[in-house]
């Protein structure tokens, strides 16, 4: 088992409730606990800020991921409103507390992972869903950006990334867990 397995299955185990519907699977979980009171108190804020949660599934005792999904909510507080803007892909909805917020954006219900013909291969074994759920996570390109600035010929760049990709390209907040073994329908 390599590095990527062990963390992957080291992960803290939490409630994660898997339903099969032909042949995929629907996941429904909460990390509310990612708006400790800090969270909380930013998105408060008239500012916008991103709630990102990654779902992936995997065999078990492995690290390499089967499928993943992915799905964001950028968060707004509406000030002249008195309430919050959300949008997810292209939808934006109105919602009027910070708590219908989190229990929109944090508590997942029936969410498919990934298409059936995924899990042909996986039918009678065991898989596991890990879950992270960042708080205004930094994307790849603009973590490229930030690190390696278009048109820089600083010679010290590459070195500086290697020491500091790690801490400039992280989430402000992250929570990481897995769910139990579950099995694929034969």
């Amino acid at each position: 088992m390599g590095a990527s397995a062990s963390a992957q299955t080291n992960l803290p185990l939490r409630d994660v409730q898997v339903q099969w519907s032909r042949g995929a699977p629907k996941v429904s979980f909460s990390v509310k606990d990612l708006a400790d009171e800090r969270v909380r108190n930013e998105l408060q804020s008239a500012l916008r800020k991103r709630l990102v949660v990654t779902v992936a599934a995997h065999p078990r005792g492995s690290g390499r991921a089967i499928v993943r999904r992915q799905f964001g909510c950028d968060v707004t507080r509406d000030l002249w409103e008195d309430g919050y803007l959300v949008r997810i892909a292209n939808q934006t909805e109105r919602l009027p507390s910070l708590e219908k917020v989190l229990d929109r954006c944090l508590v997942v219900q029936g969410l498919f992972v990934g298409e059936p013909k995924r899990y042909e291969s996986y039918k009678g074994r065991e898989i596991f869903f890990s879950i992270e759920a960042e708080f205004n996570p930094i994307s790849e390109k603009q973590c490229r950006e930030l690190i390696r600035p278009t048109g820089s010929d600083d010679p010290v760049g590459p070195i500086t990334v290697s020491i500091v990709r790690r801490r400039i390209c992280q989430a402000e907040r992250t929570v990481r867990f897995r769910g139990k073994n579950a099995r694929v329908p034969e």
